[in-house]
């Protein structure tokens, strides 16, 4: 995330969904996303979807991620090859073969006809002879009885992504091919599709170009045709909606949709009449929701999608019996960045506190030991925990054995393995700001708290802590910046400060630094390194005890095009000795990111890699050994991305 932006709380989502969703592990925030229920592994399969609007590099990206939804948790899968990223696709079971089959969509501005089958864990990219144009936008359903995947229409967009042209073919894949069937189908848009097992036959809802006013097909197969069913009652509100079969009640659910004048909800289509249902509890209305039928739990299950309130939010619903429940994993921590993450060497533990997500400033506390997460929960009557702590620098203090926390409001938290202390009211005390840098430094044994933001300007002030006040040091800091990479360098025994955002004087233009500075414990020096990772800020940086370098893995770069300078998110490793600066050319790599969380795994003695934001929120974790980064759990130490 930009520093210069921070989503607000949105208080009517915590209402609606409870404050223990705003920490559950999910994929992160997204719309147009599409899912499938793998019959063979009982698993909904999610691929892709289109991130919120990222004001740091100014763009929306377009998603490439693979989860699986096991019936009480989301898994993140990282299979060898990787799909081009995309949004607005289809994705739809084959169960006579036993995959999930994955057409078209967008990514970026580019619209595509690839077609993709995911089976046990791995995508691979079939290239059928024949394909259909590409498009978004598109709906598409598996006949049971045929044993065919009927698709129907979307729209094709122009080279730039200026214009676009919608279709109304339809096309039928046979497992092997596809085959056009006609191409002058009804004259509507976004067409949502379902087979009606119940009385064998594909039903289609799409909507009028500018009115939106829905409309009703069924398909005639024999003479690959589409007939309007009239005489019925709608839904008023099919925008972006979900259009599923539910073998339980045989009959097909229509549910979401947001329109601008117009209401949806819940509807019951049972052949013959559409009937709004009243759940007793409601899943909140959304456009362009991942959803599938989960068949090994027998509910519908939807995930994320734009609310009627214009975010997109991480959120995960089944409906079953008539009624809407939203599910949850509190099993490991959700996306997230800008969190504490501090190992503990002598209980061999990394503590793991806060950060935020697309919807709030967290307050969750983990413990991460031996491969596993565990939430600690802690008695908080006397309100001695941060409750709100809004981007919180940290350190291990390792002689005294205590996780110092300091929120932007400059309040210190302590927490030692059992409960928290609070420590506020102090004089001196820095003032408000946040994206500080804070290691604790071993030679002064006190805390170095450096730079931040306040929101008007960024800071370049230096304080200590030593576990009862703070003193400032003012000898020749470093130019104001916040987003740093700081570290207790073994090697010089100084702590360090290394790149960073922030400006010359008050006067000048955001500057992106890649200069070096160490602190003595009473002043700091210009180290004058000729050759750094270059500017960026918000890179993730760890040291490694087993030989005293310093890894450091992406952050916010800039990059030159002419004249043309834009931010991009970086996913490159390097490492310092103490004298310069290598970048390495490891196996694998994980997902680009900025102000994620790095750190020594003292239990198990390796580099930790955990969350982050590029446009998203991320809650993988990565193991990185020198030569090979490896997703943690059931990923193969490689990665290659399709086309790339």
């Amino acid at each position: 995330m930009s520093v210069s932006t921070r989503k607000a709380v949105l208080f009517a989502f915590a209402f609606l969904l409870g404050a223990p969703l705003l920490f559950a592990a999910n994929p992160s925030a997204r719309t147009q996303s599409r899912m499938a229920f793998d019959a063979r592994s009982s698993h909904l399969v999610l691929f892709g979807g289109l991130a919120a609007f990222d004001s740091g590099t100014k763009q929306a990206y377009d998603l490439d991620d693979t989860w699986e939804w096991t019936g009480d948790r989301w898994i993140q899968m990282f299979p060898a090859t990787i799909p081009p990223a995309r949004s607005i696709h289809v994705m739809v079971y084959d169960p006579l073969r036993a995959r999930t089959l994955m057409f078209g969509g967008k990514s970026g501005k580019t619209d595509l006809n690839d077609m993709w089958s995911y089976a046990s864990g791995q995508w691979t990219n079939l290239e059928p002879a024949t394909v259909p144009p590409a498009r978004t936008f598109t709906g598409a359903a598996y006949d049971k009885d045929r044993d065919r995947i009927v698709l129907f229409g979307g729209t094709q967009s122009n080279a730039d992504g200026t214009a676009a042209t919608n279709l109304y073919d339809t096309w039928e894949f046979d497992g092997t091919t596809w085959n056009q069937v006609n191409n002058d189908g009804p004259q509507n848009i976004k067409p949502l599709l379902a087979y009606d097992e119940a009385r064998h036959e594909m039903l289609m809802i799409v909507e009028e170009t500018t009115t939106l006013t829905p409309h009703m097909f069924r398909f005639d197969a024999s003479n690959g045709t589409w007939s309007e069913i009239t005489g019925v009652t709608l839904p008023e509100c099919v925008n972006d909606g979900v259009l599923r079969y539910q073998p339980t009640t045989q009959t097909v659910i229509f549910t979401g949709g947001v329109c601008t004048s117009k209401t949806s909800g819940t509807y019951e289509w049972d052949g013959s009449n559409w009937t709004k249902l009243t759940p007793t509890t409601a899943a909140p209305l959304t456009a362009g929701a991942a959803s599938a039928y989960d068949a090994a739990r027998e509910q519908i299950v939807t995930f994320g999608g734009t609310f009627s309130s214009g975010e997109i939010l991480p959120v995960t619903y089944a409906f079953k019996d008539g009624n809407w429940t939203a599910l949850t994993d509190l099993s490991a921590p959700g996306p997230r960045s800008l969190q504490v993450f501090r190992a503990d060497p002598t209980n061999k533990i990394i503590w793991m506190f806060g950060g935020i997500d697309e919807s709030s400033t967290l307050a969750d506390l983990w413990k991460y030991v031996n491969g596993s997460w565990l939430r600690v929960t802690y008695d908080n009557t006397n309100s001695t925990a941060p409750a709100s702590c809004l981007s919180p620098a940290s350190a291990f203090d390792t002689d005294r054995q205590k996780l110092v926390v300091v929120c932007s409001d400059s309040v210190v938290y302590e927490w030692d393995g059992e409960a928290w202390k609070k420590f506020e009211s102090l004089k001196p005390t820095p003032p408000l700001r946040r994206f500080s840098g804070m290691v604790y430094d071993r030679q002064v044994k006190k805390t170095v708290l450096f730079g931040g933001y306040d929101e008007a300007n960024y800071l370049d002030e230096t304080w200590l802590w030593d576990g009862a006040a703070w003193t400032r040091v003012k000898n020749k800091p470093p130019t104001a910046r916040s987003n740093t990479s700081m570290w207790f360098d073994p090697k010089l025994n100084k702590t360090v400060v290394y790149g960073g955002i922030g400006r010359i004087t008050q006067d000048d233009r955001t500057t992106r630094y890649a200069d070096m500075w160490s602190f003595d414990g009473n002043g700091w020096t210009n180290m004058n390194i000729s050759s750094t990772p270059g500017a960026r800020y918000g890179a993730q940086v760890v040291v490694d005890p087993r030989n005293d370098h310093v890894v450091l893995f992406g952050g916010l770069a800039v990059k030159t095009d002419g004249t043309v300078q834009t931010q991009v998110y970086k996913n490159d490793t390097w490492e310092w000795d103490g004298a310069s600066w290598k970048q390495l050319t490891p196996n694998g790599t994980p997902f680009a990111r900025e102000n994620g969380a790095f750190e020594f795994d003292p239990g198990r003695n390796e580099l930790v890699l955990f969350g982050g934001y590029a446009g998203h929120y991320q809650s993988d974790l990565w193991v990185f050994d020198g030569n090979s980064w490896t997703p943690r759990g059931q990923a193969p130490p490689q990665r290659r991305r399709a086309g790339r």
